[in-house]
């Protein structure tokens, strides 16, 4: 037999976005794809056992179970969390959504009620409509003072409830314009941007005299002053914008994407990795190295010689360290090496000197991919090339494809139509974030992140100093390469 003061378990409901009706656990239980679940979500993002939910000394649990695309609580990516009250569940980036709400578990026991009238009863007393039995005098008095004063205070009430309605509809009316103006400004703001990658690649593709190169670059910069007038409109920039954020969006717009079309999760990671990053010296070492060999000059110099973002410095980061001598693994490919990690084939498509030592993975002094120069030149162009063609422009897809190989993303990246607007790294997180490993995914917040960091390492609660690869905003105008 139960006993009936002792602590009641807490239950659990989760609701699938686009199904009516939740379903309740009293004890653990598993997500995914597959029909052996408890939850069952037939989504191509949501792994076979994509995550559980667990009871722990009457708390329950969320814990993601390896997936591919990673679980979400209210925005944030997680490993292992607790769960309270009313949760926003997502399965992968842009992937499904659940509503997770977990009940209060019962007190040990019933309090008794105390001797001393509750706010109820005294109001039920003197304003109710029957007037109790045990009435004294003085409770007779205050009743009928109280009744005299009730419709006089009713017409009162009437007229400031339809005050504070109108000014509420006035209020409601106002916040709806506003939103559907910032709306009409950010689509604005995109049609804009979007139009100057979609120049910048037919430019690529066309040679241009002297006069149609002025004519271009003053057409680009009307279109970057307005939009740049739009996203002040947005307050992108505004003090309403935290300062990390901010520097942030000015990192995504340099790798070539607009900042007015940024998923709001997508800023919520890459501030997940510059924590990361606080748990490695790996970007601390990268830094020191490029400042005591002088790197960071020659690397910059050469990626704005093939019209390549400087930040793009962060993809060699990411690769070795910016260390020269780097080896990679062995690979069915051929073993990556130097700075950038080119592959052999890589390498001699843009006519670099491989060394006698390319099928064994050591440091290799005749082999040009450990040279500096030489091989960031390589790196540029290659970069430059997917930049321009399948990826459309979109920095983060090129960092993507840098990684994971051509072979493997560029049929995913050609499976959506040919414009800078629709293809960015989110929609394909979006459309096919189930086939993205793991470490391709990583591969592209760790370099955005590390952008951030490098511009203003204190910002981020980092030691070293900033690795400003463009000192001013008047440079970062005059060296973008026409994005």
């Amino acid at each position: 037999m139960t006993d009936s003061n002792s602590p009641q378990q807490p239950s659990i409901q989760v609701r699938v976005e686009g199904v009516s009706e939740a379903q309740s656990f009293e004890q653990s239980f598993s997500i995914g794809r597959d029909s052996a679940n408890d939850v069952t979500i037939d989504d191509p993002r949501v792994s076979l056992r994509h995550a559980e939910v667990s009871l722990q000394d009457g708390q329950w649990f969320i814990r993601d179970l390896g997936s591919s695309n990673g679980t979400f609580v209210d925005g944030d990516r997680v490993e292992r969390t607790r769960l309270s009250g009313t949760k926003q569940v997502r399965l992968g980036f842009k992937g499904p959504r659940l509503e997770v709400f977990v009940g209060a578990a019962l007190g040990a026991a019933r309090r008794t009620v105390m001797s001393e009238p509750s706010e109820s009863q005294v109001i039920n007393r003197l304003l109710g409509e029957v007037p109790p039995e045990d009435m004294s005098r003085h409770t007779r008095i205050l009743r009928r003072a109280l009744r005299k004063d009730r419709s006089r205070l009713a017409r009162r009430y009437l007229l400031a409830l339809a005050a504070i309605t109108a000014v509420a509809v006035i209020a409601m009316m106002v916040a709806y314009a506003q939103r559907k103006q910032l709306e009409r400004a950010r689509i604005a703001a995109a049609d804009v941007f979007y139009q100057m990658k979609a120049l910048e690649l037919e430019v690529d593709r066309l040679q241009l005299d002297s006069a149609e190169t002025r004519e271009y670059r003053r057409r680009q910069e009307e279109m970057r002053q307005t939009y740049l007038d739009y996203l002040e409109q947005l307050g992108v920039y505004g003090e309403n914008t935290p300062e990390d954020e901010q520097l942030i969006y000015q990192v995504i717009h340099r790798f070539g994407e607009s900042e007015a079309n940024v998923p709001r999760e997508f800023v919520r990671e890459v501030k997940r990795y510059i924590e990361r990053w606080r748990s490695s010296g790996r970007l601390a070492d990268a830094v020191s190295r490029s400042r005591e060999n002088g790197y960071a000059p020659t690397i910059v110099d050469i990626m704005l010689q093939h019209n390549m973002p400087p930040e793009f410095f962060y993809l060699g980061v990411q690769e070795s360290g910016l260390k020269l001598e780097a080896v990679g693994r062995q690979t069915r490919y051929g073993i990556a090496k130097g700075p950038w990690q080119l592959m052999p084939e890589t390498a001699r498509a843009y006519g670099v000197r491989i060394g006698p030592l390319v099928g064994v993975p050591r440091y290799d002094p005749e082999d040009d991919r450990h040279q500096l120069e030489i091989s960031t030149h390589v790196a540029a162009r290659h970069l430059r090339f997917i930049y321009t063609t399948d990826a459309q422009a979109s920095g983060l897809l090129v960092m993507a494809s840098y990684n994971w190989g051509q072979g493997n993303v560029v049929p995913l990246i050609q499976a959506m139509p040919e414009n800078p607007r629709e293809r960015n790294f989110w929609t394909l997180l979006d459309q096919h974030g189930d086939r993205i490993p793991a470490e391709t995914y990583g591969y592209v917040f760790n370099i955005v992140s590390a952008a951030a960091i490098g511009e203003n390492p204190a910002l981020f609660g980092f030691d070293f100093e900033p690795l400003s690869l463009r000192t001013s905003i008047a440079e970062t105008a005059e060296t973008e390469p026409t994005s």
